[in-house]
């Protein structure tokens, strides 16, 4: 479990407290600069602030970031990466963490190539590839460090803004592989923008506003009352045979 307690850092976040569960998908919504990638790096332990935060019962504070790497894995805004790699070469550099390229990683990217479309990409230059097939490796290099099959020590899987640059395909397959490896026990947590599929994927969703929790829960707790005053939006919400979904009018 991640637990924050009163974690806040000056002009971007907080004062925040809340908690993580295994097995469960929780969706970071917000508008920009609403303080979504700074919780998740802090969650990361790669920010100090006020308050504190705590996986399984460990203050990240008193973590090295090497060791911090055997237990959680972060996909960051605006990676850059190196020119010249190929594809496959920055997949082997992700598992450097988890012991190198072993039998169990190949397995792993073989379960991964196709929901995320990697056989491609493996023999392109990165520099050749669009911003949404360097994320899709970017995403499988993630998931590689914690996938429990490769890493048991696994806990912690962090995504800042996953969806960004994918196709409507991929951003549905990613979503439904972060589902599946909250299903397998980890603590997973991801900021994206599109409401409706936040709706539809998350166990539970924080709405973040100008750096303050404006709301947490079950999707439930997402509604046309909440979105205007958050987002300045006016939308009308539909429900049918179980879905909710949230129209602009």
């Amino acid at each position: 479990m991640l637990l924050i307690e009163q974690f806040a850092l000056s002009n971007r976040v907080g004062p925040i407290s809340g908690k993580f569960s295994p097995g469960r998908l929780t969706l970071l919504i917000g508008p920009n600069g609403s303080g979504k990638s700074s919780l998740l790096g802090a969650m990361a332990g790669l920010y100090q602030g006020a308050g504190e935060i705590t996986l399984q019962g460990e203050r990240l504070s008193d973590v090295s970031t090497h060791e911090l790497a055997r237990y959680r894995a972060m996909l960051a805004q605006d990676t850059v990466l190196p020119h010249g790699l190929l594809g496959y070469e920055l997949l082997a550099l992700g598992a450097e963490p988890v012991g190198g390229v072993t039998e169990a990683v190949c397995l792993t990217l073989s379960k991964l190539a196709e929901p995320l479309g990697l056989n491609s990409l493996y023999q392109r230059q990165l520099n050749t590839l669009s911003g949404g097939e360097q994320q899709r490796l970017l995403i499988a290099s993630t998931l590689l460090q914690v996938d429990p099959s490769v890493n048991p020590e696994g806990k912690l899987l962090l995504l800042d803004e996953p969806l960004a640059g994918l196709d409507w395909h991929h951003q549905l397959a990613t979503l439904r592989l972060l589902r599946e490896y909250a299903e397998l026990g980890l603590t997973v947590v991801a900021s994206i923008h599109d409401i409706n599929l936040a709706c539809q994927y998350a166990d539970d969703i924080w709405c973040l506003h100008q750096g303050i929790l404006a709301a947490q829960g079950p999707p439930e707790v997402i509604t046309p009352e909440l979105i205007a005053q958050v987002f300045e939006v006016k939308v009308r919400l539909i429900e049918q045979e179980g879905y909710r979904l949230l129209l602009a009018e």
